[in-house]
């Protein structure tokens, strides 16, 4: 197969027992000239056990449909952030890997008493956040989500746990080989987190420039999820405080992406429920019109979330073979990005 990536590399590879491997005899499979290529589609902030935003326990057989939609759509990576029960992670054993993207999960998302939607999260006390983690940690996939804020009734976004608390919970993930990511929609939360480590930014609203120079330096992520923002501005309404503050912070957020990947942030595009993982490409338009250059949407989409976890972003030898063909460079046209010509997965033409 030759494969020819947006940047003008271009290599022509054989997929053996799942992984690219150096050409040898003539090929099996002929998928077309001229067509561009990328590892896959990343969705960094998906919910595979609801296709919308609903608060209900997920469904296995739905969840199992959407992860088999997006890897048709072209998505090779989904980090699902989490749910009110571990309805991803069973995904991940239920469906064999060829027919899926590679899926990174936390299970339940924590939060403190009356800090996320009622019933949602798993609720507890800041005191017992670490053991908490811990044990999200083992029932989790890569992942422990933790919602930083919520807005509580007539005061407005209260934080639900403070640095010292992140920083304990970052290190408890860790010990157990997990990342944090953290939701946080408010002020002053962000800073507390991206100084307590967490790997993970979650919608970001807040930051401040000072936060991305450390952020990027130890190769942080940034999923602002603008189309998710976007929607909960339109329910708020403008006029309401709630409202004031979304459109404040998602002006906040067109000033400062630009920045933040020049920073070295990992941003990134996620779904957060505006649409199933398959709808990633979308989210990744809305990044452009937030200041992101077709090069750096392109990265956002797909490899910029490779190498933050620690895989191959290219075709190497020894990586997995997997690849998402177009007919157009997606770097000069970027709605592309919807319509994939061939996905595989694993050696495997979908």
């Amino acid at each position: 197969m030759t494969l020819r990536s947006p940047d003008g590399e271009t290599v022509v590879r054989d997929a053996v027992d799942g992984t690219w491997a150096e050409p040898s005899g003539e090929p099996d499979v002929e998928l077309g000239d001229g067509l561009w290529a990328l590892p896959g589609l990343t969705d960094a902030h998906a919910h595979l056990a609801s296709a919308e935003l609903n608060f209900e326990p997920g469904v296995l057989d739905g969840a199992v449909e959407r992860a088999r939609d997006s890897l048709r759509a072209g998505v090779t990576l989904v980090l699902d952030k989490g749910w009110t029960d571990d309805v991803a992670i069973q995904v991940i054993k239920a469906v064999p890997r060829e027919e899926r993207a590679e899926v990174e999960a936390a299970a339940r998302i924590i939060a403190s008493p009356g800090g996320y939607y009622p019933d949602f999260a798993l609720e507890v006390e800041p005191d017992d956040l670490v053991s908490a983690v811990v044990d999200q940690a083992r029932a989790g996939a890569g992942w422990v989500k933790i919602a930083g804020d919520w807005p509580r009734r007539g005061i407005g976004p209260v934080a639900n746990f403070d640095e010292e608390q992140l920083r304990n919970a970052v290190e408890a993930a860790a010990s157990m080989g997990s990342k944090v990511a953290i939701h946080t929609m408010a002020p002053e939360v962000p800073g507390a987190a991206v100084a307590a480590g967490v790997q993970s930014i979650e919608h970001g609203l807040f930051l401040e420039e000072g936060d991305l120079a450390r952020l990027g330096g130890r190769g942080g992520m940034w999923v602002p999820t603008v189309l998710r923002c976007e929607a909960v501005l339109a329910q708020l309404g403008e006029a309401s405080s709630g409202g004031k503050l979304f459109k404040d912070g998602l002006a906040r957020v067109r000033r400062l992406l630009p920045m933040a990947v020049e920073a070295g942030v990992s941003v990134l595009a996620g779904t957060d429920l505006v649409g199933p993982p398959s709808v990633v490409a979308a989210e990744a338009l809305k990044l452009r019109d937030y200041g992101l250059s077709a090069p750096q949407v392109v990265a956002a989409v797909s490899r910029s979330a490779f190498l933050a976890t620690g895989r191959p972003a290219s075709f190497e030898v020894g990586a997995p073979a997997d690849a998402v063909l177009f007919a157009e460079n997606p770097v000069e046209i970027l709605d592309v990005l919807r319509y994939p010509s061939h996905v595989v997965r694993l050696g495997r033409v979908v």
